[in-house]
């Protein structure tokens, strides 16, 4: 298990997991504005 936590959280990962997270921002940003465009599409649809 250390050797493991070694590697995740080795210096030499910290790049690749601040890219990681970036990535995982970025990726749940544009879920959530997705959501939001498309409820605002369909919401008007809902009402009538």
């Amino acid at each position: 298990m250390l050797p493991a936590l070694y590697l995740a959280y080795g210096e030499g990962q910290a790049a690749s997991t601040a890219s990681g997270i970036f990535l995982a921002l970025v990726v749940f940003t544009l879920g959530c504005l997705a959501f939001i465009f498309y409820g605002y599409k369909t919401y008007p649809a809902d009402r009538k």
